[in-house]
């Protein structure tokens, strides 16, 4: 008789939560400027190793971005992750959060690695400047995002 070998997932204790936690105005703790480029550079490096395997994340955002004992950046909730075939990704359905979704694949339902890209940006301006993230009008786009 065989047996299939057991899959097992297994996820690292981040005791310091997620990124949302330390930036947010509900919970204000403070981060120096070195911590948070500190963490953006760990995430921009969890980005470009998904990249390099041709995955879109789709859901960049500081909910996302786990911090473990060092306070070293960790990408979570592979939930919406597809691979990039070609040029873009077709979905039925854009998926991600208002506020860091690209505004082309809102449009298209293309996800590429822009789409990781575009978020990460919304991120880092999110983490830098302490602003909560640009809201999205009716129809999807984003609300002066550039006087934001």
């Amino acid at each position: 008789m065989r047996t299939r070998p057991e899959q097992v997932l297994i996820y690292e204790f981040v005791p310091n939560g997620d990124l949302e936690k330390w930036i947010s105005t509900q919970a204000p703790v403070h981060l120096s400027l070195k911590q948070r480029l500190d963490i953006l550079i760990g995430a921009a490096r969890g980005v470009e190793y998904l990249h390099s395997f041709n995955l879109v994340h789709r859901d960049i955002k500081p909910g996302n971005i786990l911090l473990g004992a060092d306070m070293q950046a960790k990408i979570a909730d592979f939930g919406l992750v597809r691979m990039e075939e070609g040029s873009n990704v077709g979905t039925t359905r854009v998926m991600g959060t208002p506020g860091y979704v690209d505004p082309i694949y809102f449009q298209t339902s293309k996800a590429t690695s822009a789409t990781d890209v575009y978020s990460f940006g919304v991120l880092m301006l999110v983490v830098l400047t302490g602003r909560s993230r640009p809201l999205y009008t009716d129809d999807g786009e984003v609300d002066h995002i550039l006087s934001w």
